[in-house]
């Protein structure tokens, strides 16, 4: 357990080291993106990496264009891969060069969690920030035929001017004057009278980093993060069920030595005026009047992607027939060719009072 403990601070002060190092290119800029780098969507990055790839392409323009076509390549291949952005966005360009090698050097483990200082199994769960949890409400229609929404939310994010060192620069990251750069120091536990054991620990003057911050960044004022706002596209897929969770991995806060918590939004529907959902089923009451449950009725309504359906009977129709219409429920998830059923349920409305000419003839149709 100490020695996984002391690997784990062995790696954080390493990636602190990393950290502070300027990147040589930065990759949003590269693509056009430096005003939206938190906004950006992947569409947004592919958009932009195919008009410059196109722009700048050698074959095209010639060689003077082919080193920032490269970069191009780079970026791209970098910020179009969800787990890539986010090492790049938390610990740059070096950060990736590490990822690389803790994916060659540990196949059986988690290179991303390796990165931060961990691997996988028990041990993952306790270095792993809080995931955060939402409610989110949309729309029946939504549900039947897929949207698309944007999420604001604000969430706290490693500075990016110092790269969650809290130093100014990466002079001012100073070695621990207590553990000499180390990382750890020795503690005596006495065991008994003249027993006495040595164990080595992570130095509660650095937190087992090795360095310590002398002069604090201006941009966090040594907090190593900042508040900011994020903006995620959802993605309602035709025939979500009710309180479906969609997990969005590693979005929630970022702390310096934690893999971030995942964004969770819970999905529902809010109440309908017409339809009720039950799975992939659909009910609704149609109300009938006198005259159509005794003489039939022909009478269409929309349904929630606006096609008309159609309802009929020559027949008379008792309070509270069920009918079924099969293919007319919810699509189903992942198979939204495939529906549910309409349950109709029809509700016979009654007169609140009739005439005495009309009482006659009632009692004529239906003597007693």
């Amino acid at each position: 357990m100490m020695r996984s403990v002391l690997a784990a601070t062995v790696l954080v002060a390493m990636l602190l080291q990393v950290a502070v190092k300027a990147d040589d290119d930065d990759y949003y800029e590269i693509l056009g993106l430096g005003e939206e780098r938190d906004d950006a969507a992947e569409r947004d990055i592919k958009t932009s990496w195919r008009k410059l790839s196109k722009q700048y392409h050698p074959d095209l323009h010639g060689e003077s264009t082919r080193e920032h076509y490269q970069k191009i390549q780079r970026a791209y291949e970098v910020l179009g891969d969800r787990k890539k952005r986010k090492v790049y966005d938390m610990r740059g360009e070096e950060g990736l060069k590490q990822l690389q090698q803790q994916g060659a050097g540990q196949q059986q483990m988690d290179p991303f969690a390796q990165l931060f200082g961990f691997g996988g199994g028990q041990q993952g769960g306790a270095n792993k920030g809080q995931n955060l949890n939402m409610l989110m409400l949309v729309t029946l229609e939504d549900m039947y035929n897929g949207a698309a929404h944007t999420v604001k939310f604000a969430k706290q994010k490693l500075c990016r001017a110092c790269r969650g060192t809290g130093a100014a620069t990466k002079g001012d990251m100073v070695t621990c004057p207590n553990c000499k750069g180390s990382g750890t120091e020795m503690q005596r536990i006495q065991l008994a009278p003249g027993f006495v054991q040595q164990v080595q620990q992570p130095c509660s003057h650095c937190g087992g980093k090795g360095k310590k911050i002398g002069k604090k960044c201006p941009t966090c004022s040594g907090n190593k993060v900042v508040k900011a706002t994020m903006t995620l596209g959802v993605d309602i897929e035709q025939g979500t069920p009710e309180n479906f969770d969609l997990v969005y991995d590693m979005e929630a806060d970022q702390n310096p030595d934690q893999l971030p918590g995942d964004v969770i939004f819970t999905v529902s529907s809010t109440p309908h005026d017409f339809f009720q959902r039950k799975g992939d089923d659909l009910h609704i009451t149609h109300k009938l009047s006198l005259k159509e449950a005794l003489l039939g009725f022909d009478s269409t309504f929309k349904h929630l992607d606006d096609h008309e359906v159609e309802l009929n009977s020559e027949q008379v129709t008792q309070h509270n027939t069920v009918q079924t219409l099969e293919g007319e429920g919810m699509p189903k998830h992942h198979v939204p060719s495939e529906k549910g059923k309409l349950f109709v349920k029809y509700h016979v409305e009654l007169p609140n009072m009739i005439t005495a000419q009309q009482r006659s003839k009632i009692e004529e149709l239906f003597p007693r």
